[in-house]
């Protein structure tokens, strides 16, 4: 059955409330009023019976395109060898559902160089050919078109830290994936001596959305040869001056985890003719202990900010929003909370994800109010009155100087990213018109509320370009995009 990419559009919030009740592949951080009409879109992927469903329940559904053959064409986008750099999974796993794919954009693997290449030069991303170009050896090998596979991107970290041996360590986390893959946190900073504040910014939580891993190896790319070479850091027509970098890695420490849902990203990247919608997958790959044939678990609705709530999450290992069987039950959300609880001086978390062209800041739960303490996540007068957008029963307790601070922040990262092309990302609240409880951005913040020990994290999400996976000539621009909102970010923590 033909999966289609589309809009549902409802003239009212109760019709779009009502959505959420259904079974249906929802891009809810995306649903948004629509000024212009007064009605509600929200983007979703839906078979043909879905479609027919909704239009005669009195929804209106716009039909952009096939999302299948979106598929096979972005499989063209991916190196042969999904798998080549990464651990076997366990002997029980190893030969299930790990067929590469079909169609490539090379002959025979890149080398980890190979992959650097393709990123690190984004000062002219819109010129740059969506496909084969002549790389700086003069051969013609497919430098600039396709997205890193799990292997390519633990294997860029590890040249990443090899090349920059004064600047750049790479260190195993400490659970590998249920596969059996382990991920890298790399670590930017230069010189050595008293603690500094950090950055901890993540990528390929979700496995379809695979262009977070490549903005993160891009980032510490781009970071690390302006620093190395003393020069400035160009990305479009964002500049930030040598000084800006030399701030960057003297005065803090930048945590990058480009893929913290590796086994995902792989299945989702080994479609074939005869299974495209695996390229939607957006879980993990856990089987254990889930009912019949049940795979995954939401990675992002399984941090324990809420968790028990159900705000936004589901408890049925069958949904796309399943939240897992406990907080925390994810080897790859214990790795995100094993970084926060081991640098301590972590202040501040970006969560790279797609698409809306949007920067959130927490809550997303409720909305957001600075007049009530007492109505906050920790106090259980207040437990299955949360999560209603629009109502004046509970609203999410945030301090107006944190308020402020992360609206400032957000601002700035817009700014930088809107210089790059011309491109700008709606600030906001994440609560949108669908609350979401569980995720990382408000796990990281709330952490000092229930322990006032702990420092303080101001939590983001980049929600980055239009599509799930864009064209990878369109994905080089958003790199740079997203890159320079990244730099923007840890400018301001190493001056402030």
């Amino acid at each position: 059955m033909a999966v289609y990419s589309v809009t549902i559009l409802a003239d009212t919030l109760e019709q779009v409330t009502a959505l959420a009740d259904r079974d249906l592949d929802l891009h809810r951080r995306a649903a948004r009023r629509r000024p212009t009409t007064d009605d509600y879109a929200v983007p979703a992927l839906l078979t043909d019976e879905q479609i027919d469903r909704l239009r005669e329940d009195g929804y209106r559904v716009e039909v952009h395109e096939n999302a299948d053959q979106v598929a096979m064409e972005r499989s063209a986008d991916v190196s042969p060898d999904v798998d080549r750099f990464s651990p076997d999974p366990p002997e029980e796993t190893a030969d299930r559902d790990r067929e590469t794919p079909p169609q490539a954009t090379m002959d025979g693997p890149r080398s980890a160089t190979t992959a650097l290449e393709q990123l690190m030069d984004l000062s002219d991303a819109d010129e740059r050919p969506d496909g084969p170009a002549r790389s700086a050896d003069g051969s013609d090998r497919a430098v600039f078109g396709g997205y890193l596979t799990p292997g390519e991107v633990e294997s860029a970290v590890s040249v990443l830290a090899a090349n920059h041996p004064e600047l750049a360590s790479a260190s195993p986390l400490p659970e590998p994936s249920w596969e059996g893959r382990t991920s890298h946190v790399l670590r930017l900073r230069a010189g050595t001596g008293e603690p500094r504040p950090g950055v901890l910014i993540t990528g390929g939580v979700h496995a379809r959305e695979w262009g977070g891993s490549d903005i993160c190896v891009a980032f510490a790319t781009n970071l690390l040869r302006a620093y190395s070479t003393g020069s400035s850091l160009q990305y479009g027509s964002k500049t930030f001056s040598a000084a800006d970098v030399h701030a960057v890695l003297d005065h803090l420490d930048v945590f990058v985890v480009a893929d913290v849902n590796p086994d995902g990203k792989a299945y989702s990247q080994s479609i074939d003719p005869g299974s495209p919608q695996r390229f939607w997958w957006r879980k993990n790959r856990r089987r254990e202990g889930l009912p019949g044939s049940a795979v995954g678990v939401d990675v992002n609705r399984n941090f324990d900010f809420l968790w028990a709530s159900g705000i936004g999450t589901s408890a049925d290992p069958a949904q796309l929003v399943y939240k897992g069987p406990a907080a925390f039950s994810e080897p790859e959300s214990r790795n995100v909370r094993w970084l926060l609880d081991t640098y301590e001086d972590i202040g501040y978390f970006v969560d790279v994800h797609s698409y809306g062209e949007l920067l959130l800041y927490s809550w997303g739960d409720d909305e957001n109010q600075i007049a009530t303490p007492d109505q906050n996540f920790l106090n259980p007068a207040f437990d299955g009155k949360r999560g209603v957008v629009g109502d004046s029963v509970y609203r999410e307790y945030i301090p107006a100087a944190d308020r402020d601070a992360v609206v400032q922040l957000a601002d700035e990262m817009n700014a930088a990213l809107g210089q790059v092309r011309g491109t700008q990302y709606t600030v906001e609240q994440a609560v949108g018109l669908y609350p979401t409880s569980a995720t990382s951005d408000d796990y990281a913040y709330s952490r000092h509320r229930g322990d006032p020990n702990r420092r303080k994290v101001l939590g983001f999400t980049i929600e980055f370009g239009q599509q799930f996976v864009p064209p990878y000539g369109e994905m080089r621009g958003v790199m740079a995009d997203v890159a320079a909102a990244l730099t923007a970010l840890c400018r301001r923590a190493a001056t402030t």
